[in-house]
């Protein structure tokens, strides 16, 4: 007997399989079977209905790579820069504790159909501190209702400027001021040692179950030691769990791997033993030809960040290049979409507006190649394709049912591609229930699983606790002239350009998308 019937005008079984007036059987958190309406309503009469005739079924939505900021940047006077200048700003951000700045996010995700995020975190400043903040954490995201991969991680070294044994040189070129006030910054930054976090990570990851899992996330190559990330690699293999990092993310994180250690940062990691199917990298904006190539040779993963990208200057990834290459690409909102919405639908049109380049010969994404990022590209990333990202018999029941009447107004073609229309037209306003693992946490799109008003009042209570400290933000203003001098002359001195990387190896006659001829 089934649970519950999700009913639309279209069900989006996956990205290439879209039915028409079908509905979707559900029984103890799967889906147990898919037909006609007419069918399923006489076969499971009397079971709870879910949507209608102007409605669509989709398969549950997946952020691949998100930061749980509580409150919009902006919101909190910390503007879009270069990635390198506004990490200084970072420790400005409000002072909210893990539970509700993730029960916070963890809400919005839920408002636009995304039933399974990976949040990357910070790991804390000592191994209780760490247990204790990745146990809130999933507690907030099981009180929402939302699957999370929960990966913490820490800035062991280069925290000033990338590179090893560039920081002294960097710290000369100060003021005495402002070398002053970074000194004491710094001085107050504390944070969990090498081994403490890799016990840390033995004691938490056994924790995770099909809801919740815990996962490695080295914050990038340039901030974790070598060893630590060999370590890494073999953890991750023997406990059975997975790795995000950030990678090639900035345009001078494209320069780094080859000024400092003279190979591709792929090839590094291939070296570690870090470069295969447990891994994931968010941004990869400076990929070139061959770090792609070696990226779906060894079945690496790449979660696709475009508003982020855009935000913080690091420029456009080569994601239609990575998917005809045959990286699998999923989709990721990383807390900083544009106009902070938070919405993963106009994230998706981002993706396809800007990898659909004005040139005929160059590879380009479909409307369908991005609806497939965000579902099953989501879920080989978390390892899960065989249960995450389609409406398959079998599968978790995670599903969203959107109102169709709003995108398809004033009028629609019969004939209607639905995965155009979706891509192209719907908003998080349109989303009217959200399922995971069978449990509505969305309904009329109002939260079931947490009290809102209850989290707001708390969330505001903390924000007046503990107002946010500007030293930092006053900071990053102070060196932002001198950091983008600094890798300014990176720029010159460097023989190895990222653009240069990106270019195919036979010359095109016409130009390449995110080439810089």
């Amino acid at each position: 007997m089934a649970d519950m019937l999700l009913t639309g005008r279209w069900v989006v079984v996956s990205p290439t399989e879209v039915l028409e007036n079908h509905t979707v059987a559900v029984a103890k958190g799967r889906v147990c079977a898919v037909g006609p309406t007419d069918e399923m309503r006489t076969r499971y009469a009397g079971v709870p209905e879910c949507g209608g005739a102007t409605s669509a079924v989709l398969p549950g939505l997946i952020n691949a790579h998100h930061h749980c900021y509580g409150v919009e940047l902006a919101n909190q006077n910390i503007g879009d820069d270069f990635l390198e200048p506004w990490m200084f700003a970072a420790p400005s951000m409000v002072g909210l504790s893990p539970y509700v700045s993730t029960a916070h996010s963890a809400l919005r995700l839920i408002k636009t159909g995304v039933t399974a995020v990976v949040d990357m975190c910070s790991a804390g400043v000592s191994l209780a501190e760490g247990v204790a903040r990745l146990e809130e954490k999933a507690q907030a995201y099981r009180d929402v209702g939302i699957r999370a991969a929960i990966a913490p991680g820490e800035r062991w070294q280069n925290r000033i400027v990338h590179g090893a044994g560039e920081e002294q040189a960097f710290l000369q070129t100060l003021p005495q001021d402002v070398l002053d006030a970074l000194m004491r910054c710094e001085a107050d930054r504390k944070r969990l040692t090498e081994q403490d976090y890799l016990k840390l990570m033995q004691a938490i990851i056994p924790a995770g179950d099909a809801m919740q899992q815990f996962w490695y996330g080295p914050t990038g190559p340039q901030w974790t030691p070598e060893p630590l990330l060999v370590e890494i690699a073999k953890e991750a293999e023997r406990l059975d769990t997975r790795i995000q990092t950030h990678a090639l993310e900035s345009y001078y994180e494209g320069l780094e791997s080859q000024r400092i250690y003279g190979k591709r940062l792929m090839r590094r990691f291939a070296d570690m033993g870090l470069l295969g199917e447990r891994l994931s990298m968010a941004h990869t904006v400076w990929a070139g030809q061959e770090d792609i190539a070696d990226i779906a040779a060894s079945g690496a993963h790449v979660s696709h960040n475009p508003g982020s990208n855009l935000r913080l200057r690091s420029g456009i990834a080569p994601a239609a290049e990575m998917q005809m290459q045959g990286v699998s690409v999923a989709l990721g909102m990383d807390g900083t979409t544009l106009g902070g919405a938070e919405d993963i639908f106009d994230e998706m049109r981002l993706a396809l507006t800007l990898n659909t380049p004005p040139h005929s010969r160059a590879s380009a994404l479909a409307a369908r190649d991005v609806f497939a990022m965000a579902t099953l590209g989501g879920a080989r990333l978390l390892g899960r394709q065989h249960e995450l990202g389609q409406l398959k018999p079998g599968f978790c029941a995670d599903a969203v049912v959107v109102d169709m009447s709003r995108p398809m107004a004033p009028w629609c073609a019969p004939d209607v591609d639905p995965i155009e229309l979706i891509v192209g037209r719907l908003k998080a306003c349109d989303v009217d229930t959200v399922i995971v693992d069978g449990k509505r946490v969305l309904e009329g799109g109002q939260a079931t699983q947490i009290e809102e008003v209850s989290l707001f009042d708390r969330l505001r209570h903390e924000l007046i606790q503990t107002p946010p400290d500007d030293c930092a933000r006053v900071l990053s203003q102070l060196l932002r002239p001198y950091l983008l001098e600094w890798y300014a002359r990176w720029e010159h001195e460097s023989p190895h350009s990222p653009e240069a990387a990106r270019r195919p190896a036979t010359p095109d006659p016409v130009l390449r998308y995110g080439s810089s001829n």
